[in-house]
């Protein structure tokens, strides 16, 4: 599906980088420069062999008949090697003529050190040439990821329904994961964040056997995967009545929000995007509780490109989604974090998430 496009995109890629050939081993990578769906797992071995005329994907016996159903009609050659699939890739290289092969940044060091001592030429390692491409999403791309925005939505209705004091946010994380799964998810975008009380001041607390009490923030950070995508969402409730502080802070957090929201357009830098959204809570007398980035891309990973934080060197580009996250943590009262998925279009952003972000007491 799409592999045409795609291949072109890189390779003209390669072409400004001067790169001959490049070894692609990354999962997500490979399977958006191929197209192929049902084909990779996290457990595959594979790889991806892209030169200016060339297009191979080698993997083992476990997933030849997989991957030659879905290459009919595609520019890829597969290939099923009964020795190690990267020597078979150096040595036809070798063949090829090829002298100067590009790796991932990303490869772990013993198969970089593995490819190395089998090529008979020169390696080089490349940052982000298929993340790069990876950014603007087709039309069918942004359609699982709305679609697995819509079931991450459902999800939080599905738990407003049965979460309560009482329950641990082990109980409260399954329940969501359950949904999912059962209405269509591939599998959980990530692992969830359901951290109640002083928890809920990590931005990244996990989740744990706490008991859920009265009076506390409860912080849901959840997504769906569907055909390949993820979505991404954070909605923080009051258990119980809200007090004032919990209101003020709450009120901030979703002020920010709104504001980097209404920052998104194709061609703003992420970072003046993270600025707006910051500047509201440091108007509000929160900034130094503020301690991330606004925002990242999400698609076939939960995080890729474009990055949107402080430090950020990227520009939103036309059809990329990002999320918009701010937060405020206070350790050892809770913390807040209003999280929304972003389509990033030329006349502004479009908000793919639907869940309500008004304070709910519960």
């Amino acid at each position: 599906m799409h592999a045409e496009p795609r291949l072109a995109a890189l390779r003209r890629r390669l072409t400004q980088d001067g790169v001959q050939a490049i070894l692609l081993t990354g999962v997500s990578n490979m399977r958006y420069v191929t197209g192929f769906d049902d084909v990779f797992d996290p457990m595959i071995n594979a790889a991806c062999l892209v030169t200016p005329e060339i297009a191979r994907f080698y993997t083992d016996h476990r997933y030849s008949e997989a991957a030659e159903e879905a290459a009919v009609g595609t520019p890829w050659a597969v290939r099923i090697p009964d020795d190690s699939l990267y020597i078979e890739a150096c040595a036809e290289l070798h063949e090829d003529g090829v002298t100067e092969l590009a790796l991932e940044a990303s490869v772990p060091y013993g198969r970089f050190k593995f490819i190395s001592e089998q090529f008979v030429g020169s390696i080089r390692v490349v940052e982000h040439v298929v993340e790069e491409v990876r950014q603007v999403k087709e039309s069918h791309e942004l359609e699982r990821i709305e679609s697995a925005a819509r079931l991450t939505d459902r999800a939080f209705d599905h738990v407003l329904g049965l979460v309560g004091p009482g329950m641990t946010e082990r109980e409260v994380a399954l329940e969501l994961e359950f949904f999912m799964r059962r209405n269509g998810s591939d599998d959980i975008a990530f692992d969830p964040i359901v951290a109640s009380g002083p928890n809920s001041a990590k931005p990244h607390a996990g989740v744990s056997d706490r008991v859920i009490g009265v009076g506390e923030f409860l912080k849901l950070d959840f997504g769906a995967r569907f055909e390949g995508y993820c979505s991404d969402m954070t909605r923080t409730l009051v258990i119980g009545s809200a007090t004032d502080r919990h209101r003020e802070i709450h009120a901030a957090v979703l002020e920010a929000n709104q504001a980097g929201i209404g920052a998104v357009k194709a061609g703003v830098p992420g970072k003046d995007v993270d600025a707006v959204a910051r500047a509201v809570l440091e108007s509000k007398g929160f900034g130094e509780f503020f301690t991330h980035g606004l925002g990242h891309g999400v698609g076939l990973d939960i995080h890729e490109l474009p990055t949107v934080g402080k430090r950020s060197h990227d520009s939103l580009r036309n059809g990329a989604v990002v999320t918009i996250e701010p937060g405020v943590y206070i350790p050892g009262f809770g913390g807040v974090r209003i999280e929304d998925l972003v389509a990033v279009e030329e006349t502004g952003g479009r908000v793919l998430s639907s869940s309500p972000r008004e304070l709910i007491e519960i």
